[in-house]
């Protein structure tokens, strides 16, 4: 995956009032990870996050055969 579209940041911040990390957004969403998920993830599990009641994310590991 390119790496204009993750980045890693201190926190969260109000996307209305910034443009970075990925220029001007309009809401956003914060989701936490329990060991439960981190060990789905890990098993090669695919989390599936409901953003806004609209839009759905998907949340994979890399396997260092995908790295680029």
């Amino acid at each position: 995956m390119a790496d204009e579209y993750i980045a890693i940041v201190e926190g969260t911040f109000e996307p209305e009032e910034t443009e970075l990390p990925f220029g001007k957004r309009w809401g956003g969403e914060l989701f936490r990870l329990s060991p439960e998920h981190l060990a789905a993830l890990q098993s090669g599990k695919t989390l599936a996050l409901d953003v806004m009641s609209e839009y759905v994310t998907f949340i994979a590991l890399e396997k260092p055969n995908d790295a680029k």
